[in-house]
């Protein structure tokens, strides 16, 4: 049987625009609307795949730099500001972001309608879940940005846009507050500081409202057996048919929200085995091999964990070879004339999983500061010793008056 699974993180898609549903509250089994499917092209499954698997390997580099830490992250909100800021790419540095990412040989405009396909399915597909996925960029005042990216922004990301000063103490409150307003108070503090060097703010904000789609009992007080040694937790406990499948180095099951759209999938390391050694046969794309109908007696704990990556993002995302975006020598010309360069990379989390259902919010956030551009020499020798061309334009318009050539 082939090693692969699919994780709730990795399966809520790259979700573009300020989109919400409110679920009903105290749904009743009639109440429960049958699953809408999301069709996707092969272009669209492109890039659903490389998305997949792009967030397992951050995830996996995240867990490595954690260093006993627990970690929730939120392969979406990155790969949703990723996709912002690579949408405006050209270049080298825009195959860095191809070749890392995976997208392959989608193109932007295949990358913005899938963005765009998958914020409309997934907000639809399961009435009784709460989902919003909203997406900002705040710019400097004094930085023009090129049209056509404000409209690309707009129309596949529905994004808000704000002019601000960065400089102004006030931008970083404005920006908490709008952190905060879209995570319904999850996220309250984004950034405890702001770089009044920053010329444009990319931010994805998601979050996430799930009723079971199981009954559960309480259980106070059962044993739970950490790394940092034995601890005391409320566990919910349930006997169900469910989705579950056994592996040589793990155990998996799946336990469905609302009307089965949504799932989340745990794995359980086998003894002796630590989940970072696991994560390499953990995939995406085998759910088909799991065991729908298996009866599993389920003692999951209820849980609530913060967490914010600070610098590790950027680091796992240099050591994956996505270099050139954080460098001097970045083409960002997609944005603005301006020479700009990724400058930080900051995701926050925190999830609650209780006998009510699970929430989480998560937002990412990109800065983005200017670079020097292409490198000029402080010293040449120009020896106009052989044959050459000239030109001569209005510089403003760029309009060529003369072009001519001297060779004898």
């Amino acid at each position: 049987m082939k090693k692969t699974f699919i994780l709730l993180s990795a399966a809520l898609l790259l979700l573009p625009a300020c989109e919400k549903l409110n679920r009903e509250k105290d749904l009743k089994p009639e109440d429960l609307t049958n699953p809408v499917p999301i069709e996707l092209t092969k272009a669209d499954e492109t890039v659903r795949n490389a998305s997949n698997d792009f967030g397992m390997r951050v995830f996996s580099g995240l867990l490595d730099k954690a260093q006993g830490r627990e970690v929730s992250f939120s392969p979406l909100s990155l790969s949703l500001a990723l996709a912002m800021a690579g949408e405006g790419a050209e270049g080298e540095t825009f195959k860095q972001f191809v070749d890392v990412i995976g997208w392959g040989d989608a193109t932007k405009d295949e990358i913005g309608a899938y963005y765009k396909k998958m914020i409309a399915g997934l907000v639809t597909t399961d009435p009784q879940v709460s989902f919003s996925s909203c997406n900002s960029f705040w710019a400097a005042k004094n930085l023009v940005l090129l049209d056509d990216y404000k409209s690309l922004l707009t129309r596949s990301f529905a994004a808000e846009s704000f002019s601000v000063d960065f400089s102004d103490s006030a931008t970083k409150d404005r920006i908490n507050q709008w952190c905060s307003d879209k995570t319904d108070g999850k996220i309250p503090q984004m950034l405890s500081e702001l770089s009044p060097a920053t010329r444009l703010m990319l931010i994805n904000a998601l979050l996430f409202k799930a009723p079971w789609g199981l009954t559960w009992e309480v259980r106070t007080g059962r044993e739970f057996n950490g790394t940092a040694g034995k601890t005391k937790k409320d566990y919910l406990h349930a006997n169900h048919m469910l989705g579950y499948g056994e592996f040589e180095d793990f155990e998996y099951v799946s336990i469905p929200y609302g009307n089965g759209s949504y799932e989340i999938d745990v794995v359980l390391p086998k003894a002796g085995k630590s989940i970072q050694s696991i994560l390499p046969t953990v995939n995406y794309d085998a759910f088909q091999y799991a065991y729908p109908g298996t009866e599993v007696d389920l003692y999951l704990p209820k849980w609530s964990t913060e967490y914010s990556s600070g610098e590790d993002i950027p680091k796992v995302l240099n050591a994956m070879g996505l270099i050139l975006p954080f460098s001097d020598d970045a083409d960002f010309s997609g944005i603005s004339k301006e020479f700009l360069k990724i400058s930080s990379i900051l995701q926050k989390v925190r999830i609650d999983v209780s006998e009510k259902g699970t929430e989480f919010a998560a937002v990412t956030a990109i800065a983005m500061d200017n670079c020097a551009g292409p490198v000029t020499p402080k010293k040449v020798t120009l020896d106009l010793n052989r044959p050459f061309a000239y030109f001569i334009r209005e510089k403003s318009t760029n309009t060529l008056l003369l072009a001519g050539t001297l060779s004898n």
